[in-house]
C-alpha cells in the first residue's frame, strides 16, 4: 500500500486526537505561564500578603486538620490510594476502569512534578512554615495536584450513578480544603495551589479525552454497574 506524503498530516485519528487535547494543552501552558510569573518579586510579595491572611487564622484544631490533609495526600498515601483503587477495580472485573483511574491519578499528579523541576520556585520563608519544607519546588503544589486527581478519578467512577453529584461536591470541598491547608501550613504560595489545579486538570483532562470519555454518554466509562452490563451485551464479559 502506498502512503502519500500528506496522509499522515490529514489523518482523521490525528486530527481527533489534537482536537481532544486542545483544552488540556491550553491549561498546561497557562500553568507554565503562571509559574514563570510567580517567580517574579512583585508576584511573590503579593502571594506573601495572602499567606499572611491565612496564617492569621491559625488555631489548634485547624492545624490538626491541615496536618491530616498533609499526611492523607502525601506521596506514600498517594501511592496507596492508586494501588487500592486499581486492585479493587481489577478484583471487580473492571479492567478498563482500573486502567483509566490509575492514569487519571498518575498523570494528573505527575504533571505537577514536571513544573516543580522547570519552575524551581523557592518555598515560602522558613518563618512561615509549620512543617519544614525547604527547597526550590514550591510551584505547583504536589499535595493539591494529588487531591485534585483523586477527586476527578472518584467522580469518573461515580459518573452515571446517584453518587456522582455527592462525589463532585465532596471532591471540590476537599480540594479547596487542601489548597487552604498548604497555605495555612506555610509551605506554599496561593499561586502554587492555583497552578497545581491548572496542571492537574490538564493531565486528567487529557486522560479523559483520550480514553473516549464524554459527559454526554448515556453509559459512561466510569459507571459502576453499567460497565459490566455493556460488556455483557457486547458478548465480551468474561468475569476477569
Amino acid at each position: 500500500m502506498r502512503i502519500h506524503g500528506n496522509q499522515i498530516g490529514t489523518s482523521p485519528v490525528i486530527r481527533r486526537t489534537l482536537d481532544a487535547l486542545g483544552l488540556p494543552i491550553l491549561l498546561f501552558l497557562l500553568a507554565g505561564a503562571l509559574g514563570l510569573a510567580a517567580r517574579t518579586g512583585g508576584w511573590t510579595s503579593a502571594d506573601l500578603r495572602l499567606d499572611e491572611a491565612v496564617r492569621g487564622a491559625r488555631t489548634g484544631w485547624l492545624t490538626a486538620v491541615a496536618q491530616v490533609l498533609n499526611v492523607g495526600f502525601g506521596p506514600p498515601a498517594g501511592l496507596a490510594i492508586v494501588a487500592l483503587l486499581a486492585a479493587g477495580l481489577l478484583l471487580a472485573g473492571r479492567t478498563r476502569a482500573a486502567t483509566v483511574t490509575t492514569l487519571l491519578i498518575a498523570v494528573g499528579w505527575t504533571v505537577s512534578s514536571v513544573y516543580k523541576v522547570l519552575i524551581a520556585r523557592p518555598r515560602p520563608p522558613a518563618a512561615y512554615q509549620l512543617i519544614p519544607e525547604p527547597g526550590h519546588d514550591s510551584f505547583p503544589s504536589g499535595h493539591v495536584a494529588l487531591t485534585m486527581s483523586v477527586a476527578v478519578a472518584v467522580a469518573f467512577l461515580a459518573y452515571g450513578t446517584r453518587y456522582f453529584r455527592p462525589a463532585v461536591v465532596v471532591g471540590v470541598l476537599v480540594v479547596a480544603a487542601q489548597a487552604l491547608a498548604r497555605m495555612y501550613l506555610g509551605v506554599h504560595y496561593p499561586s502554587d495551589v492555583v497552578g497545581s489545579i491548572l496542571a492537574s486538570t490538564a493531565g486528567t483532562g487529557a486522560v479523559l479525552r483520550l480514553s473516549g470519555f464524554s459527559p454526554g454518554r448515556r453509559e459512561p466509562l466510569g459507571g459502576v454497574a453499567r460497565e459490566k452490563v455493556r460488556n455483557t451485551r457486547a458478548g465480551v464479559w468474561n468475569g476477569t
